[in-house]
């Protein structure tokens, strides 16, 4: 009875050191890191608040707008959407996002961008291999933007919506 005791204790230890092992225990440091300093661009003391060093808070995958994969313990989802409060137009650092390199999802709708800092534009996400989904709706972008985003050859989906876009738009292969 006893030798069947510690067979059980031997299996259930092993499948948890597995499951451990298969199982991310939270977001990487350098994305952390990246996280708090895109925090400084957006003024969202409601929404972003957790976003910390704290050791309560430690853990970015846990952080209101952060998504990542369980696994690999990534952020692969960054919701920003509407995180800018005050109404001034600003110039956004694209290079910021470029440590999430398993970054899927990016919305930065409603945050009053006008563009991007100089040599510092969104061309800087092609280096995001799997970035499907770009929600820039509700900002102040204007033509320009287009030459920036022919890079990002993984995306699905991109929403442009009440910007201050003019003219037709020529898409390639139509």
């Amino acid at each position: 009875m006893c030798g069947s005791k510690r067979v059980w204790v031997s299996e259930l230890i092993f499948i948890l050191l597995a499951v451990k092992g298969w199982w991310s225990e939270g977001c990487l440091e350098q994305e952390r890191s990246a996280l708090l300093q895109l925090k400084h661009f957006f003024n969202d003391s409601k929404h972003l608040h957790y976003w910390n060093d704290g050791e309560n808070y430690s853990d970015c995958c846990q952080w209101e707008g952060v998504e990542c994969n369980n696994t690999t313990g990534r952020v692969i989802k960054l919701d920003l959407a509407f995180r800018k409060r005050d109404s001034a137009e600003w110039y956004m650092n694209a290079s910021l996002f470029t440590p999430f390199q398993q970054l899927e999802f990016l919305d930065l709708s409603g945050n009053n961008i006008t563009g991007c800092v100089q040599n510092e534009g969104l061309d800087r996400l092609s280096s995001l291999k799997n970035l499907k989904f770009l929600d820039l709706t509700l900002n102040h972008f204007n033509n320009s933007i287009f030459s920036s985003l022919g890079g990002l050859s993984s995306l699905k989906h991109l929403s442009l919506g009440t910007n201050e876009l003019n003219g037709s738009i020529d898409i390639e292969g139509e």
